[in-house]
């Protein structure tokens, strides 16, 4: 009975305060909108309230002449905020159905989202052609310098494989294969232990190479040369006499193990006078957990980053 009485003095006081007896046509048009006369009269009881209620009635029927200001617009998204339970995009939805819009005028509008078949999988923002492509080139360049720079060069190949992973997320993983929308927290861990364990992986991948490449022989020593480096450092350099009769320095700095002309078993790339694989001291079997790491190194950073795509 008391809420009774409250509805029966909020539709007086609507009266009283001039505003418009409405229509079965209007009332419809506001529930529509998400508003309900009841909670409309009751704004109502203010004057600030009553300002409210004017410009909910402009913009949603057609009680007053008067087109819809900016300012009613604003009024009314207030009034949705203060008596609906309906989102901002659920009144900007209403807004649009009578012809309003809340953006300011000039304003850009906003992108559309893509559709579903626009989306990649996991649904971000980006074609699945995009998507594996972003993956596939993440993948390619970096067992690129990895794998095969590193097995030429170790230092080098590290860094610049590092530093690739590195751009590689931020250009392609951010931008071409999630569109800028935000990479998942699991994604972001998956691509961090997949760098880790395909950087400590590379250190094993000269040995890997002269494993699958080379072969086993015994050769000599040559001599031993000291050098200096690019930042002014010394450092011996052997080089050795291959079993094919090529003139080659070891892979490693340092001192020769024997005295020049004396005999030393290595693995070595037959016809390469040492211009891409250099060889090394000791049997194959001596390089095998190197190369191991190389392999477990590679294989888990792969499966990471196809565990990553996959998402």
């Amino acid at each position: 009975m008391a809420a009774r009485g409250h509805d029966e003095a909020d539709a007086a006081h609507w009266a009283e305060v001039f505003l418009p007896e409405l229509t079965a046509a209007q009332l419809a048009s506001l529930r529509r909108a998400g508003f309900e006369l009841p909670k409309l009269q009751h704004l109502a009881r203010t004057k600030y309230g009553r300002s409210l209620v004017v410009s909910v009635l402009v913009c949603f029927t057609d009680a007053y002449p008067q087109a819809a200001a900016a300012a009613d617009i604003a009024r009314a998204g207030e009034a949705n905020r203060m008596i609906t339970s309906r989102s901002a995009g659920e009144f900007e939805k209403a807004l649009q159905a009578h012809g309003l819009s809340s953006a300011p005028a000039g304003a850009v509008p906003a992108q559309r989202a893509p559709q579903a078949s626009e989306r990649g999988p996991g649904g971000y923002p980006t074609t699945a052609t995009r998507w594996w492509l972003g993956w596939f080139l993440v993948v390619l360049l970096a067992l690129a310098s990895l794998t095969l720079l590193a097995g030429v060069d170790v230092g080098f190949g590290v860094v610049l494989g590092a530093v690739w992973l590195i751009a590689g997320y931020a250009l392609v993983v951010r931008r071409t294969v999630f569109g800028r929308t935000p990479v998942p927290a699991r994604v972001r861990r998956s691509y961090l232990w997949a760098s880790v364990a395909l950087v400590i992986g590379a250190v094993g991948a000269s040995n890997a190479w002269l494993i699958a490449l080379g072969s086993q022989g015994v050769g000599r020593v040559d001599s031993e040369s000291q050098l200096t480096g690019s930042h002014g450092t010394r450092y011996s350099q052997c080089s050795v006499v291959q079993p094919d009769g090529n003139t080659v320095d070891l892979r490693a700095t340092g001192a020769c193990p024997k005295p020049d002309g004396a005999p030393v078993t290595m693995v070595y790339v037959p016809g390469d006078a040492g211009s891409v694989w250099r060889p090394a001291l000791g049997t194959k079997g001596d390089l095998e957990p190197l190369a191991g790491l190389w392999g477990v190194g590679t294989l888990v950073g792969c499966g990471l980053l196809v565990r990553a795509a996959r998402r």
